[in-house]
């Protein structure tokens, strides 16, 4: 099933996450932070305190904040995403060649992080009422296995739960996120259908969006600028802080999809 794969390569990133990063790995992570254009579209200033709150704390809180700033945030273009995934590449070498990866993978994933980026950003921006449904899900999923922190988030991703219950999978949320990623690239879901079809019922899988399902993503062009203050608060996170981001991130893409099995 599609989610085992993504879980799988879930694992793997939020492993390398957690670990001791290079230094030249968390001055490049610092540096992406700071860029104004990939500061304005993916906010990374809103997770300061998922970062600063303590590795047993619950994570539920700041994406909460970290997708309410990046919903109501322009795009990013796809140059700032490029620039993103080059910068990445290059300046997180040791910890990619731990994984067999060799930094010239950038030229390979660049296409792809273009491409279902927009899909990405939709998913994550759908709300039930007033809730965003990643918010929804990770609180039905807390609830489900326990606090969810960045002591064990990875640990939960690599071995998720083999039931899930109804009130996590057959939410009006995980319909519309099914909804828009058939949408816009079915071959990702193509194996899922039926699955849910068994769990959730027929209808589940009609293509129709619940009545209560608002889309929040902001269509805003253009770039604008952080605060000299946010990007001076980034600079003084420890070391560990951008694992935890990036992590987190993980976890954000992990739960579009994670119920889709």
């Amino acid at each position: 099933m599609f989610s085992s794969r993504f879980f799988a390569l879930a694992a793997v990133v939020a492993t390398v996450s957690a670990q001791s990063l290079s230094t030249g790995c968390t001055n490049t992570l610092a540096a992406v932070a700071q860029n104004a254009d990939a500061a304005a579209c993916l906010s990374p200033g809103s997770l300061i305190t998922l970062a600063t709150g303590g590795v047993n704390a619950s994570i539920i809180a700041p994406i909460n904040t970290w997708l309410t700033a990046i919903c109501g945030a322009p795009a990013c273009s796809n140059d700032t995403l490029a620039a993103v995934v080059q910068n990445v590449t290059t300046g997180c070498s040791t910890e990619l060649s731990s994984l067999g990866l060799t930094s010239d993978i950038s030229s390979s994933i660049t296409p792809l992080v273009q491409q279902y980026y927009p899909t990405v950003r939709k998913v994550v921006c759908l709300k039930d009422g007033s809730t965003n449904c990643v918010t929804q899900t990770l609180t039905n999923i807390q609830n489900a296995v326990g606090n969810l922190s960045i002591s064990n988030i990875a640990q939960i991703i690599a071995n998720p739960p083999s039931t899930i219950p109804a009130n996590v999978s057959c939410t009006d949320c995980i319909k519309a996120a099914y909804n828009v990623i058939n949408h816009d690239v079915p071959s990702l879901v193509s194996d899922s259908a039926s699955s849910l079809q068994s769990q959730c019922g027929a209808s589940f899988t009609d293509g129709t969006t619940p009545s209560n399902i608002v889309d929040s993503v902001s269509t805003a062009t253009g770039t604008s600028k952080t605060t000299s203050a946010a990007l001076g608060a980034l600079s003084m996170l420890p070391k560990g802080s951008f694992a935890a981001m990036g992590a987190s991130g993980i976890v954000v893409l992990s739960t579009m999809i994670a119920m889709l099995a």
